[in-house]
């Protein structure tokens, strides 16, 4: 699986050239910096969502304790 996960990047960085070229091209460099800011807000959104969700996996998992040390770990 961390395979295909490394794939991915590699994918990202090939086509990002062409597509940045392109945008540049079409719309011009403030279109490529907005571009740029909303990919940066919309990647920290989906990490904090998959921080959260794992971390609910996580506690779901345990074994029952107290609640301050579900919140301490």
């Amino acid at each position: 699986m961390d395979d295909v996960y490394n794939g991915v990047g590699s994918i990202g960085t090939f086509l990002e050239g062409p597509v940045i070229g392109w945008i540049v091209a079409q719309y011009g460099w403030s279109a490529m910096f907005t571009c740029m800011i909303l990919l940066s807000v919309f990647g920290a959104l989906a990490s904090f969502r998959a921080a959260r969700f794992q971390r609910a996996i996580k506690l779901a998992s345990a074994p029952s304790s107290s609640t301050l040390e579900q919140i301490i770990s």
